[in-house]
């Protein structure tokens, strides 16, 4: 693909009417990390076995998972230190039974993900263990990633239990359930934060052990502020930069070692996320920005923890009905924008709360995602883009989502697209509304506390011209050759604008388009081959004119 850029223009407009210009340039020639498909994940509690939460006859929450494009099940949690399997058929507060295990991957199966499975370590009793282990592998070994041993370490018995304890605990589980399951995938160490001290470390050491490096971030301390404080820190983009140089920090411990660093378990706020903020909307836009952050930095996938039940869960059940928490909507904007690889860009002069992140995907279609983090609803922003380079020629329209609600505190209203999850799981098809273009430039609204995917859509332009020859009531144009003036005739109604470019994608001319025909003053021109293009809302239309 030939080098170009995208230059965004964002406008703020304040109350006093001035406005800052902030300029994005994108760069879909330069390429980076391609976003993993299983990049959305989610994390329940072990004891959401003995709950119920799983059989593969839970259709909602089957389609909730599948609507979401939730990919990685890890079950663990503080409670998977408390709970072992049973023999018994009837299961206990702390013990769950073997048809509960396997109504859980019967559910992963059918809802299309991979299961990243806890076991106790804390009670040190290998052999049980050992006993899980073997019977996960022996019968529902399909949709096992791996298993992860114990749930946040870092945190036992507080300074008695040092990372050389867990080193031993570690290995001697490991070592058991390795005799019996030569086949088994180890990951860890799932630590709650300490990742200096504890997890990368246990990268340097066990990085021939483990199949894949996990750590648990949560974005702050429940109760610990007012409603308004902690969406304000939500918000912070310090707060991102600090996880943000975290995961770089633990990504280069595992480049050496060829594999992957996810954030294995993450939300808002710790212990259950806190009433007004983590089932509000602006977790919805703390959460898609986190993962394209983590992604951009190279992680291969966050789990977001809840198990139906919490102020933090994505999803949430009433009874037997179940719903999808604001922050679901975060992660259904994600899933929009983010299947491709990213592309280089650079910003100028942006001094407001707000990130974009762009990607290519597989046909060169382009997705920008932008997120207004700011809390004063004064500072929206009106986005200009400008194409302004070679190649540009082969993105004809524009067109976006809008992921939306009436305040960062609302807890019911949120939307993507218009649309909203609705009581069987599954959401309507995201009302993608267009984007005038003219002379390249689309405008486009970002309100403060909102986010939008845009998306440029690819059509090269050779196939367009063939296709104008083929078809010339589309675009007539006469006389062709020609050497002073050239006339255009089309069927379009819509105001319109024509661009005449040389064969190296450079705007040599531009004009309105004039009702019926409009002539082309094209003498100043140099004898060659010109492309010529009309732009109108709806639709682009090409041609191809010879100067003599």
């Amino acid at each position: 693909m030939r080098h170009f850029c995208f230059i965004f223009l964002f406008l703020f407009s304040l109350a006093c009417f001035s406005q800052d210009t902030i300029t994005i340039n994108l760069y879909p020639g330069d390429t980076f990390k391609t976003i993993p498909s299983d990049f959305a994940g989610l994390s329940f509690e072990k004891n959401s076995l003995n709950k119920g939460f799983f059989s593969p006859h839970r259709d909602t929450l089957i389609r909730l998972f599948q609507t979401c494009g939730i990919k990685s099940l890890r079950i663990g949690g503080n409670s998977v230190d408390r709970d072992t399997l049973t023999n018994d058929t009837i299961s206990t507060d702390t013990t769950y039974t073997r048809a509960e295990l396997d109504s859980l991957f019967l559910f992963a199966q059918k809802a299309g993900c991979k299961i990243l499975m806890g076991l106790n370590l804390k009670d040190s009793n290998s052999s049980l263990a050992d006993t899980e282990a073997s019977y996960v592998m022996q019968y529902q070994n399909s949709v096992l990633f791996g298993f992860e041993l114990g749930n946040e370490p870092d945190l036992y018995r507080k300074s008695t239990y040092t990372y050389i304890d867990y080193i031993q605990d570690y290995m001697s589980y490991y070592n058991a359930i390795q005799q019996s399951n030569p086949a088994a995938v180890f990951t860890g160490p799932a630590c709650a934060s300490h990742h200096y001290e504890f997890t990368e470390p246990f990268c340097r050491h066990m990085d021939t052990i483990i199949s894949m490096l996990t750590q648990h971030y949560y974005g702050g301390v429940k109760n610990a502020a007012t409603i308004s404080e902690q969406i304000e820190t939500l918000m912070d983009t310090g707060k991102l930069n600090y996880v943000s140089a975290v995961v770089r920090s633990l990504v280069k411990c595992t480049d050496n070692s060829g594999i992957p660093f996810r954030m294995s378990e993450c939300n808002s706020l710790d212990d259950g996320g806190q009433l007004g903020v983590s089932n509000s909307f602006a977790s919805a836009l703390w959460a898609l920005d986190f993962m394209y952050k983590l992604a951009e930095d190279s992680c291969a996938g966050v789990n977001f923890h809840g198990a139906l039940d919490g102020w933090y869960t994505v999803f949430s059940r009433y009874g037997n009905i179940y719903h999808a928490r604001p922050i679901a909507y975060g992660i259904l904007a994600f899933q929009i924008g983010s299947k491709g690889r990213f592309i280089a860009d650079t910003v100028k002069n942006n001094n407001r709360n707000l990130n974009s992140y762009s990607v290519i995907d597989s046909s060169n279609n382009i997705y920008t995602t932008i997120i207004n983090k700011e809390t004063d609803t004064l500072k929206s922003a009106v986005i200009n883009l400008a194409v302004t380079d070679t190649a540009n020629v082969n993105y004809l329209s524009a067109e976006y989502v809008q992921l939306s609600s009436h305040s960062l505190k609302d807890t019911t209203k949120v939307m993507l697209g218009g649309q909203v999850v609705d009581s069987l799981g599954t959401i309507p098809a995201y009302t993608w509304l267009p984007l005038t273009v003219t002379s390249h430039t689309i405008k486009i609204p970002v309100p403060a506390g909102s986010a939008v995917v845009v998306k440029f859509n690819y059509q090269n332009v050779t196939s367009i011209i063939d296709y104008s020859e083929k078809n010339k009531h589309f675009l007539n144009l006469y006389p062709n050759p020609a050497s002073d003036k050239v006339s255009i005739i089309t069927d379009t109604t819509e105001p319109s604008v024509i661009f005449i470019y040389n064969l190296q994608g450079q705007i040599l001319l531009q004009q309105q388009k004039q009702p019926g025909k409009t002539d082309i003053d094209i003498s100043k021109l140099a004898k060659g081959v010109y492309i010529v293009r009309l732009y109108s809302n709806a639709r682009a239309e090409a041609g191809k004119i010879i100067k003599e």
